[in-house]
């Protein structure tokens, strides 16, 4: 359904009229829905006014996220990061130092801009990439910006802060004491709220930013090139657009409005708020980001200030049902994704790809019969089968736990390469569907008589069918749609499937383990078994799933949907089977978990999980299994090992991936392939085979010289002395076995009749060559 068609095709009308409906909408749902407080039924003016402050704040957040997606295709998860360490230089400028506020003002702002023009250079690298890992290094991005953000107050210019003096903290958490006009004080409407600086300063600064981009976009050389390139990045290279350029400059505005909205977002609540910005506040952000398709910054700015005075309204009437209020944004979005057209210009721009990269290739055929490669192949899976086997009798019982939750956490990244790797549709939502099926496999075995074998096959259905639905909206419109509805999804799930005045009747409180026969669970060598048997059943699916007709077909659409569907191929179908296929593996995996961990606990299953595991996936290699498995095994070790030490856990995760990403797109599994290709090359070239898999990138001439001689033939010396038509025989002192010479073989009778027949042959053609007659 096309909502387009009801709405006038003036611009000028079509924006009247959005704006009118949008009016409405907020006013019915504030004063009619919204129950109030005591016998006041409705909104109060005061906490209209206040959602109104912090929408205008979201809304400069909002114009960047669009901005940066509108031109460059770039799904940006740090956008918030970008203004945490500019907030905080703000304020303690402010607090620490005698620099004016406006001075303080404008160097937070720069700091943020160059934040974002550090991030532009490095997406440099990606620029021709899929835009998966342009996501994937913006989430990680997200969480260094994140840390390294409260540096800020180490500078040298700024008190020790772990000298500072108790009243000197409780003052950096009050706005009004650092801004200007101490003394402005104001209420809005009878409601006992008091209103300050910070809320008029920020309506003011969104006001400025609003007018100074839609200037900056219309009248400048730049603001053309930029709207240019939003258009098509190819094209406008072609018309001598610097695109590189051009993607720095965007993102430096981009890191500008990130600081501007979160410093007048930290001026209506407290600076310390900036420190605690986690991956929540960018779910009204994104939703308000959808709805204006990510290409319309008026309707993006009217949508993000209506959530915020929506969201403020149900925090006044329905404050101990504030979760409610993310699961009804969640509603919002997959609504709006069904009310939009199938296909928007925001999908199909010049070199928009959300899919994974091409597998790695197998070993040629030619090598994997040589013996040599042959023997190391067995010899690794054998060392491989052995270490798994013998792991939980070298070491302590912790450890064989972590093996357990490495194992079980590893089939969430291994559902990721049907879904991501093969079928080109991100997810972050994986972990919720572990979280489904740990509560529904947990309950089943605790509430029920249902054994546990049959209520994990019985988790992982139920899981599936959720995966499917929720995948349903989002598939019409993919990429950044879907990206969104995903992580909406993981959001609610967090809040409120754990939540026991909604699920309590479904939540097992304890979950026994199984046992089988003689064997019992409660062992914890046992219990690390079945999970690697767990593991091992989801991976021999998906290896067998890839064989099959449905994994060719999931391929084929990832390299072109086009030719695929002109061939009879049901995309959106297609497409919601892998949804299916990886939220049952998910399901299978939270049922184990649940009996593994005894109970489920919201705190296992939190956004941040679903996030790490996409980054687990694309940091390993997202296009393969044994990839996965190297991206779950390096976070959850690197997690434990550092579990006590924030800083080396997040420099060993996020900037271990940053560094891997920058080196190698494809993951870690790409570096591992580049090695292995080296050395099959080596082999190669030593047993003087041309192996066109492997030579395909280098230049063939160069790799032809390999396997001739290197130098010209010297003709005073060695054959080239010989005289024309001379032969020769040459004894072999070579042995062949137990004391058997060459030389030997070669005086069979067998042999001796070959010899003498070629030789014969030779000389018929040389009487042929010089006209002699046959002898």
């Amino acid at each position: 359904m096309n909502v387009d068609r009801f709405l006038p095709k003036n611009r000028m009308a079509r924006a009247a009229v959005i704006t009118a409906i949008t009016l409405v909408a907020v006013l019915i749902f504030t004063q009619l829905l919204m129950p109030g407080r005591g016998d006041a039924r409705g909104t109060p003016a005061a906490v209209l006014f206040a959602g109104l402050c912090k929408g205008a704040a979201a809304a400069i957040v909002t114009v960047g996220v669009v901005l940066l997606y509108r031109t460059l295709r770039i799904v940006n998860f740090a956008q918030v990061a970008m203004g945490i360490a500019g907030t905080i230089l703000t304020f303690e400028f402010l607090q620490y130092t005698e620099v004016p506020f406006p001075a303080a003002l404008a160097l937070g702002v720069a700091l943020s801009a160059a934040i974002g023009v550090l991030m532009g250079v490095l997406t440099l690298r990606f620029f021709s990439s899929s835009r998966l890992f342009l996501t994937v290094f913006t989430i990680v991005s997200a969480s260094v910006l994140a840390g390294l953000g409260p540096q800020v107050r180490s500078l040298p210019f700024f008190p020790d802060f772990s000298k500072r003096t108790t009243a000197e903290n409780l003052a950096s958490q009050d706005p009004a004491q650092l801004l200007p006009f101490r003394g402005l004080k104001f209420q809005v409407g009878s409601f006992p709220v008091d209103f300050r600086f910070g809320h008029l300063l920020t309506l003011e600064l969104a006001v400025l930013v609003f007018i100074g981009i839609w200037a900056f976009l219309r009248y400048t050389k730049a603001g053309v090139a930029i709207r240019a390139l939003a258009e098509n990045s190819e094209r406008a290279s072609l018309l001598g657009i610097g695109v590189g350029g051009m993607a720095v400059l965007v993102w430096m505005i981009s890191g500008a409005l990130a600081g501007v909205g979160v410093i007048a977002r930290a001026s209506i609540t407290t600076p310390g708020s900036a420190t605690g910005i986690g991956f929540g506040v960018l779910l009204p952000v994104f939703a308000a980001a959808v709805l204006g398709r990510m290409t319309n910054l008026p309707v993006a700015i009217g949508a993000s200030i209506a959530i915020a005075v929506m969201s403020d309204a149900w925090n006044n009437s329905l404050q101990d049902r504030a979760e409610l209020f993310d699961l009804g944004l969640l509603l919002v979005i997959a609504t709006g994704l069904l009310l939009q057209r199938a296909r928007g210009r925001s999908e199909t721009g010049a070199g928009v790809s959300w899919s994974a990269t091409d597998e790695p290739r197998p070993i040629p055929q030619v090598l994997r019969e040589l013996s040599t490669v042959r023997m190391t192949r067995l010899s690794l899976i054998v060392f491989g089968i052995i270490a798994v086997l013998v792991f939980p009798f070298v070491v302590s019982t912790r450890n064989v736990s972590l093996g357990q939750v490495i194992a079980l956490n590893a089939i969430a990244v291994v559902s990721l390469v049907v879904l991501t790797g093969w079928s080109g549709q991100v997810s972050l939502a994986q972990f919720a569907f572990v979280a489904i099926g740990a509560v529904v496999g947990g309950s089943i075995t605790a509430n029920t008589p249902i054994p546990f074998w049959f209520a994990v096959p019985l988790a992982a259905a139920v899981t599936g069918v959720v995966a499917v639905i929720v995948g349903l909206p989002a598939l019409r419109i993919p990429g950044l749609f879907l990206l969104v509805a995903t992580f909406a999804f993981a959001l609610v799930v967090e809040e409120v499937l754990f939540d026991e005045r909604y699920f309590g009747w479904l939540l097992p409180s304890d979950v026994d383990r199984p046992t089988f026969f003689m064997i019992d669970f409660e062992n914890e060598r046992a219990m690390y078994y079945l999970a690697v048997a767990t593991l091992v059943l989801a991976i021999v699916i998906v290896t067998n799933l890839r064989r099959s007709r449905i994994g060719r077909t999931l391929i084929g659409l990832r390299e072109n949907e086009a030719n695929a569907k002109a061939f009879g191929v049901r995309a959106v179908r297609t497409k919601l089977v892998a949804f299916g296929i990886a939220g049952a593996l998910c399901g299978m995996a939270g049922a184990v978990l649940a009996a593994q961990g005894r109970a489920v606990s919201q705190a296992t299953f939190g956004v941040q999980e679903s996030v790490d595991v996409f980054t687990a996936a694309v940091f390993g290699g997202v296009s393969t299994p044994f990839g996965a498995l190297l991206g779950a095994a390096w976070f959850q070790i690197v997690e434990d090992f550092a579990r006590d030490r924030a800083i080396l856990q997040a420099f060993l995760q996020r900037g271990g991936t940053l560094f891997i990403l920058l080196l190698a797109p494809g993951g870690l599994i790409s570096l591992i392939n580049v090695a292995r290709d080296s050395v099959l090359r080596v082999i190669a070239q030593r047993r003087q085979l041309v192996v066109p898999s492997l030579t395909a990138d280098f230049d063939a001439e160069a790799e032809d010289a390999l396997l001739i001689p290197l130098g010209e033939n010297d003709p005073s010396s060695g054959l080239g002395a010989l005289p024309v038509g001379t032969r020769y025989s040459l004894e072999s002192e070579l042995y062949q076995g137990r004391g058997q010479r060459i030389v030997d073989k070669l005086k069979t009778k067998t042999g001796g009749r070959d010899a003498q027949a070629m030789t014969a042959a030779a000389r018929a053609a040389d009487d042929v060559e010089t006209g002699a007659a046959p002898a």
